[in-house]
This record gives structure tokens, C-alpha cells and sequence, in this order.
């Protein structure tokens, strides 16, 4: 039977989770976000709000649209509460093993016994994931891009036991959303961060160690050569060296030494230079 999806749950309100917050309300659907405290819900649903008026600047929502958009959603701080009556749940919280595994054991105890659990993870593994709940059939992840109001791309990972009913309510509730999907077997960095961070290392080696060529000039080569929109230096910088830095570590433990971050950028991201959200990454802002 197919599953009919009206209510949304997102667990972390940053930057990913808002966005994805945001994405679905505008499309809809009632949306629950939860955060882990009162601080962190209020700086979520602040930006939730601040894409609507954004939206509303651009011309792309009528000041009604965004009435009803943000009526759409609401918050919490408790995962039961949020998870209660959600008939799908999509985790954005810290890239960590541990802590997505708490998260998801706690929405399996609090989900309808129907409710499809996604993460939003960008690497980490989905069937060890699905070990933590009693329903490892409907555990998928749905890796948005960011931000994921703009970016097309939503990577659909089919854990070992992931049913194929609940890749095809995920992808159906994905392209509902607006979005194209690919789909991929659980595997370390999915499709797209498995292609790109050997290209980063390989950037940084080429400029930094070899000292062949500029950043600039790399980045206008993947551009106008490779018909990029942007080049992995700027790319670095707008998705976080930490993050950058912390896939590739993950990779380097599944497949080896083609993925070792390069010693570069250890030491940028040792220093706090984290790109765009620090004002300095490989470039300044």
C-alpha cells in the first residue's frame, strides 16, 4: 500500500535542516522541526522565516504564500512530540555515528510504526543507521544539497535492508518536493562527495605542495573547462572545510590512502579557517 505523506518531521534546525524545513512547507506539507533546546529552535526557526521573506524579496512568494508557508511549520524540543505523528522523518543533526544512532532509536520508538526515518547525512552510513531501530526496512537517506531550497540534487541511499517501497515513497515524496533523485547503495560518500574530494585534494596538492599553479586559476579551469558552476576551492569554502575535512576522513577509512585529507587542509581546519562561516577559508571574506 502506498504510503500518502502529510506531515513532516525534521530533526536539527541548522542550516541543512531549516533548509529542508523550509523546502517542504513550501511545498505543502505541515512541518514539525525539533531542536535540542530553546536557543537552537528559535536561531532555526529564524532562519526558516528569513528564507520566506528572502522569497518574498525575490519576488518568488506572495506575502500571503508566506503567511501560509510559515503556519505550515512548527516547533519543538522534544522528539516524541515531533516524531508522534510524522509520517516521514528526515535527521539533519552532527555528522556523528553515535549521535545519529541516539537520534534514530528515539524516533523509532516515537514514530507511527508506518513512518519512513531518512538522514540527511552526507557520507555516513545508512544500514549502520538502521541497526539502532526495529525498522531497518524503512531506514533510507535522502542526501539534500546545499542549500537545499536552490540545489536540484537529492542523493536517495538504500541501506542493506531498505525496502524498495520505501526508496519509492522517498522518491516520490523527493521529486513531490520539486527536486530530481539518483539512487545509490549504501556505500562511503554516496555519488557526488565521492567525485569531488579526491578532485579537492587534488586541488590543494597541485597548488599548495607542487606549487604549479594558483587557486584562482584552478578554479576558473573547473568553471570554464569543465562547465562547473563553481570550482572546488570555492565550493570548499561554501560547504565548510570542516565538513569537507570530515568526509574525507570517513573515506579515507573505507577505501584508503587515495582519500587522505591532504595535510593542508588538517592544519586550515586546525586554525578555525573554515571557509565561508568563518571569513576565512582557502579564500578571505
Amino acid at each position: 500500500m502506498d504510503l500518502e505523506i502529510k506531515k513532516v518531521a525534521v530533526v536539527g534546525a541548522g542550516a541543512m535542516g531549516s533548509g529542508i524545513a523550509y523546502v517542504c512547507a513550501a511545498r505543502g506539507y505541515t512541518v514539525s522541526v525539533m531542536e535540542v533546546n530553546d536557543e537552537l529552535l528559535k536561531k532555526g526557526l529564524s532562519r526558516i522565516r528569513q528564507m520566506i521573506v528572502d522569497g518574498v524579496g525575490r519576488g518568488k512568494l506572495s506575502p500571503k504564500d508566506a503567511e501560509v508557508i510559515l503556519s505550515r511549520v512548527k516547533g519543538a524540543t522534544d522528539i516524541g512530540e515531533a516524531g508522534k505523528d510524522a509520517d516521514i522523518v528526515i535527521e539533519a543533526v552532527y555528522e556523528d555515528m553515535k549521535v545519529k544512532k541516539d537520534v534514530f532509536q528515539k524516533l523509532d520508538a516515537a514514530c507511527p510504526p508506518h513512518a519512513v526515518l531518512a538522514s540527511n547525512t552526507s557520507a555516513l552510513s545508512i544500514s549502520e543507521m538502521a541497526k539502532a531501530t526495529n525498522r531497518p526496512d524503512k531506514v533510507i537517506g535522502l542526501h539534500f544539497f546545499n542549500p537545499p531550497y536552490a540545489m536540484k540534487l537529492v542523493e536517495v541511499v538504500m541501506g542493506e535492508q531498505t525496502s524498495e517501497e520505501t526508496r519509492q515513497t522517498a522518491d516520490a515524496f523527493v521529486r513531490g518536493l520539486g527536486k530530481e533523485t539518483v539512487t545509490v547503495k549504501d556505500s562511503a560518500g554516496f555519488i557526488v562527495n565521492r567525485l569531488v574530494l579526491p578532485m579537492l585534494n587534488e586541488a590543494v596538492q597541485l597548488v599548495f605542495e607542487e606549487k604549479k599553479t594558483t587557486m584562482e586559476d584552478v578554479d576558473k579551469a573547473v568553471t570554464l573547462g569543465m562547465n562547473f558552476p563553481v570550482g572546488p576551492f570555492r565550493l570548499a569554502d561554501f560547504v565548510g572545510l570542516d565538513v569537507a575535512l570530515a568526509v574525507l576522513e570517513h573515506l579515507y577509512e573505507a577505501f584508503g590512502e587515495k582519500f587522505k585529507p591532504s595535510p593542508i587542509l588538517v592544519e586550515k581546519v586546525k586554525n578555525g579557517q573554515l571557509g565561508m562561516k568563518t571569513r576565512k577559508g582557502f579564500y578571505e571574506y
